[in-house]
């Protein structure tokens, strides 16, 4: 008794703000009003009108792909600047500080001075690329470099905290074992691949599930840098699901598809969970 009087606290703030929300969600999917004109059960309408929905298969396919682009360059970028952190000697905290930087600036914020490095007339990336003699095609405006723009700018947002999660995992592995790799003649890239590598796969599974939950959620850069644009090209599931409650007033929709991705996410992690843990066993 004693040990469900100290998780108590615990398990009545995640059922206020965790189950209750996703009961009212569940809820509300099978409702159409709500907001303006009062609500109305309509069973399972709203659920087939998100799988009959055009712009649903759109949004699918442009979060599943961005997922694609983001995933693999955060998880890259954040154990690069994990192993070259790990070789700073001096004034390693102002360089942990500096990668972690764009981590702690508000997405708002950090979306806006994308936009001012991308600048079709006076970004820098458009000087530089003007200095070399080469033209700066519309990186927010083209329907073929909007998606990948955005998740360049994810990548830069994430990677400093995917960093200091790998950073940690590798100040935790057992000096000894390099040592005796060193002495049998392997090379640094042997260490790495045959020692580092095997070792971190429990931080790199953390990584890889946090990744895949956040980048799944996008919403907040996609709504600053392109709001949707260009021809839909950038609307994510999450934006869907705004604009479904908040622009269309289609409440019972908007909980609908929010469920749906709820599950959605539910299953990858399942799926990532066991397929990491048979590899682990």
């Amino acid at each position: 008794m004693v040990g469900y009087a100290f998780i108590a606290p615990i398990l009545f703030f995640f059922g206020l703000f965790m189950i209750v929300p996703i009961l009212w969600v569940v809820f509300g999917s099978f409702q159409q009003g709500g907001i303006i004109t009062p609500s109305e059960f309509v069973g399972p309408d709203n659920w087939r009108s998100v799988f009959g929905d055009e712009l649903v298969r759109t949004t699918v396919k442009n979060t599943g792909y961005f997922t694609l682009l983001a995933i693999p360059g955060v998880i890259v970028a954040g154990l690069v600047l994990a192993l070259a952190l790990l070789r700073v000697q001096k004034g390693e905290a102002v360089f942990r500080a500096g990668i972690f930087f764009p981590v702690l600036a508000p997405p708002v914020i950090g979306a806006l001075m994308f936009l001012f490095v991308l600048h079709p007339d006076f970004g820098a990336v458009t000087l530089a690329m003007r200095t070399v003699g080469l033209s700066s095609p519309s990186w927010l405006g083209d329907p073929a470099y909007a998606l990948p723009t955005v998740a360049a700018f994810e990548i830069w947002r994430g990677a400093g905290f995917y960093a200091l999660v790998f950073l940690a995992g590798l100040l935790a592995l057992p000096k000894e074992l390099y040592q005796a790799a060193a002495l049998d003649g392997a090379n640094t890239l042997r260490r790495f691949w045959h020692v580092t590598l095997p070792l971190l796969k429990p931080t790199a599974q953390f990584v890889l599930v946090m990744a895949t939950v956040w980048n799944l959620q996008l919403f907040d850069s996609v709504f600053v840098l392109t709001d949707g644009g260009p021809v839909n090209r950038t609307v994510t599931v999450v934006m869907y699901v705004y604009r479904s409650l908040f622009a269309f007033g289609n409440v019972g929709f908007g909980y609908a598809l929010s469920m749906v991705l709820l599950l959605v996410i539910l299953a990858v992690s399942l799926v990532q969970f066991r397929l990491l843990r048979s590899r682990n066993r």
